[in-house]
């Protein structure tokens, strides 16, 4: 691999420890990938951070890398951690808030911005063609799909050895050459009105090539939001090609195979059954802010509740970054006291539950639902945004 001059001064330790030991890393990811260089990145966002997820390991990296000189060269956010950071929230169990203090402390002292959310385009949305280093699958499948950004789907260590040294490996989907939609979906019109969580759920298990989407011309924000993070959990996904909405010439399309998503291949993505009327309604837990609540969503839930009155059966969480307590306040006071919770800069993904057990969850997002069963091993149901609200706060 062709090193710059300052690239080997960095690799030979004249910058400190922690930077050579984070272009290392990326080095030797880089040649094993076939990189032929690297490449300076503006924006880096850094996951595996909360400890429920890392654990005593996870933390000592962290701090190793802190307390041995590690330092942000670049633009770099901060994913969730697994502690409630509003203190309002009596679903999410804060039990390793002294642990995840130490990894945040670590984090913040290294020049990171402790935002803790999945939603990192939100403060700084990227320009289209340049280079990132992102860990938080949800947040890469977006920057390439919707902004035209280049980012490989990196894991938590080689963010934040590209934040510390100011780089990233030139492969993978850095390379024009690599971003080719190769499988045509389509949606059969009987599933239009099918909850995107569930059509991504089923995109991300079964198209193993970059997909190319057609008829979401009409889809809103909200629903392709949920619809890419839902890929990107059930498979490897961080690129999927949308016509009229990928910004042009950050892709090429070599079609190999068409696919139309039909209504019978979803039922297993759909979870449980809506219908339960005949079941305890104390131990439902209806999810909305996976990935977070952009400030559009919460707007959008404030005025549907409002129609309802109040949480009327089982449970509503909703999880947002920690800026909206201070920057949203009037609408989080509100829906507190219509009986909502609310979670700030962690989600139920990287946390831990309190002791209550739910027996089903309700929820519109693909990427909950698919961690939800395996991590907690719940139930759950996908249907749409309204229909949450409709069932938890309806009469």
């Amino acid at each position: 691999m062709y090193l710059t001059r300052e690239q080997e001064k960095m690799l030979n330790g004249e910058y400190g420890w922690a930077t050579a030991k984070a272009i290392e890393l990326i080095i030797r990811v880089g040649e094993a990938l076939g990189a032929d260089r690297l490449i300076q990145v503006k924006h880096a966002h850094v996951s595996g951070v909360s400890y429920s997820n890392i654990g005593k390991y996870g933390l000592e990296f962290i701090v190793d890398f802190y307390k041995r000189g590690g330092r942000a060269r670049v633009y770099t956010t901060i994913n969730p951690g697994c502690i409630d950071y509003s203190g309002f929230s009596t679903i999410i169990d804060n039990k390793y808030m002294s642990e995840q203090k130490v990894i945040d402390d670590a984090l913040i002292g290294m020049g990171f911005k402790p935002v803790f959310t999945c939603i990192p385009y939100y403060y700084r949305p990227p320009v289209q063609g340049e280079h990132l280093a992102w860990g938080e699958s949800s947040a890469v499948i977006y920057a390439n799909s919707i902004y035209g950004a280049l980012t490989n789907r990196e894991g938590g260590p080689i963010a934040l050895a590209a934040s510390i040294t100011g780089y990233t490996y030139n492969a993978g989907l850095h390379l024009l050459e690599n971003r080719v939609g190769r499988i045509i979906v389509k949606l059969d019109p009987v599933v239009k009105n099918t909850p995107m969580g569930a059509i991504g759920l089923f995109i991300g298990d079964v198209v193993k090539k970059t997909p190319v989407l057609h008829g979401l011309e009409n889809i809103d924000f909200s629903e392709l939001k949920i619809l890419l993070a839902s890929m990107a959990a059930s498979g490897s996904h961080a690129l999927a090609i949308i016509p009229g909405i990928t910004p042009e010439n950050t892709y090429r399309v070599e079609v190999e195979e068409e696919l139309t998503i039909e209504k019978q291949d979803l039922e297993k993505y759909m979870g449980e059954s809506l219908d339960l009327k005949h079941k305890s309604t104390s131990s439902v837990l209806g999810y909305l802010g996976c990935p977070h609540l952009h400030p559009l969503e919460l707007l959008q839930i404030v005025e549907l509740i409002r129609k309802y009155g109040r949480v009327r059966r089982g449970s509503l969480l909703l999880t947002l970054p920690p800026e909206y307590l201070d920057k949203y306040s009037f609408l989080i006071n509100e829906l507190r006291a219509r009986g909502v919770d609310i979670a700030a800069g962690t989600c139920p993904v990287v946390s831990v539950f309190n002791k209550k057990k739910y027996d089903y969850v309700l929820t519109n997002s693909g990427k909950a639902a698919f961690y939800l069963r395996r991590i907690h091993g719940l139930k759950t149901i996908i249907t749409s945004l309204r229909e949450v609200i409709r069932y938890i706060c309806g009469y």
